[in-house]
């Protein structure tokens, strides 16, 4: 990875990373829940101690490389793994850092010969426009600072981070690597649910087509209590996407990049249960009405974004398909358009679609939703349907989809 250069464009990369400085200060001052010494207990690595391996992705900002080998360098006093550590901690997270940069360094890689750990750094092609570097070192280093404090068996974890300040040069982060992405996985249900249709003969009791439905659901779940947790922690994510979901060597769902996710305070929150907050931010054919219009909003925004997410794996087709931006705005932000319902899914996840797709923040909360999914995976799973479901799960792991 090259160098920052001393300027990009017209501006001093110095004044730049200044700049994002002060923006995720005003970004998360007051926070209740970001946590500097948190922060600072997670193992931070030089660069150089790195190898880095194939591009995983791509993102507006930033890219994500596998690591395919940690050699940790003598460290001199100045380098000291206790040194980024406040004074204050004691010496049981001075002993898990240097326990935890050593277990990493010694699996790197799996068994199977797979890179347990993936590198996200700002891009070159965000280097090249004074905005976009200023963007994309802000959206680093919040996400840095939410992984820092977020655990949840559905939320990518964040195992280590650059040894530098994150406005001080080339920030990294490192995470879990993930081995397959939503995108991927609805190509994969799509090619099942085509082939199903040709095996009804060997599928007399339809228990195959009821487990392939169960196992979509139970994704849906997994994605929905890790939305459920955040808010929880009064935090809205934003940006729930096929491309922002991904899958653990395990197949567990995991939500990552949180580079628009927004703590939300309490004490701001006005009469009618929203907030004032930044308009037209994340996807738009995910995007809630009144985000798109910039109007308040408040965590159903995520619950809307869900709802569009639940019915792509439920019909497994793109949303709004073939639609341009006039259209979409004029039909679906204006006009109140949504895709259409399946009855075969159910009257109660029907029911809860629709309500999810209303064009104002009073919908349900992820809570609900979560309460729905799980009765729905309740009344259809029995142990037949729960052995389907598992065996479906580890073919694609050894199929290594």
């Amino acid at each position: 990875m090259a160098g920052l250069p001393d300027k990009i464009g017209e501006h001093k990369v110095s004044h730049l990373l200044n700049v994002a400085k002060q923006a995720v200060a005003e970004k998360t001052e007051g926070s209740k829940i970001m946590d500097v010494a948190a922060e600072r207990r997670i193992p931070k690595f030089h660069f150089d101690e790195l190898t880095l391996g194939r591009v995983l992705g791509r993102g507006g900002f930033c890219v994500v490389h596998e690591i395919e080998d940690i050699a940790l360098r003598k460290q001199t006093n100045a380098e000291d793994p206790e040194q980024t550590v406040p004074s204050n901690d004691d010496e049981h997270y001075i002993h898990n850092i240097v326990q935890d940069r050593d277990f990493m360094a010694g699996h790197c890689i799996r068994q199977g010969k797979d890179c347990r750990y993936a590198l996200k750094i700002v891009q070159e092609s965000s280097r090249k426009d004074p905005q976009l570097f200023v963007n994309a070192v802000v959206d680093l280093a919040i996400e840095a600072r939410f992984l820092s404090i977020i655990r949840h068996p559905n939320i990518i974890k964040m195992r280590a981070m650059d040894a530098i300040d994150p406005f001080a040069g080339n920030f990294y982060l490192v995470l879990d690597r993930l081995y397959d992405i939503m995108p991927t996985r609805l190509t994969v249900w799509k090619k099942r649910k085509t082939k199903g249709i040709w095996q009804k003969m060997t599928d007399p009791r339809g228990k195959r087509k009821i487990a392939f439905w169960v196992e979509r659901l139970t994704v849906a779940y997994d994605i929905a209590c890790a939305l459920r947790f955040l808010h929880q922690m009064d935090v809205i994510y934003r940006d729930l996407k096929p491309e922002n979901i991904g899958f653990d060597v395990r197949g567990d769902v995991k939500i990552f990049d949180f580079g628009l996710a927004k703590e939300l305070d309490p004490q701001k929150r006005l009469e009618d249960g929203t907030f004032k907050l930044t308009g037209d931010t994340g996807s738009m054919r995910y995007m809630a009405p009144e985000v798109a219009k910039s109007e308040n909003y408040n965590e159903t925004a995520d619950v809307f974004s869900f709802s569009i997410l639940l019915w792509q794996m439920s019909e497994l087709k793109t949303p709004y398909e073939g639609f341009t931006i006039p259209m979409f705005q004029k039909r679906v932000i204006l006009c109140n358009v949504r895709p259409a319902l399946n009855p075969k899914w159910g009257s109660e996840i029907c029911a809860m679609l629709r309500e999810c797709f209303i064009d104002n923040p009073k919908r349900p909360t992820m809570g609900d939703v979560c309460d729905v999914l799980r009765a729905e995976i309740s009344k259809l799973s029995d142990e037949e349907i729960e052995e389907m479901v598992d065996e479906s799960r580890k073919s694609r792991m050894s199929a290594g989809e």
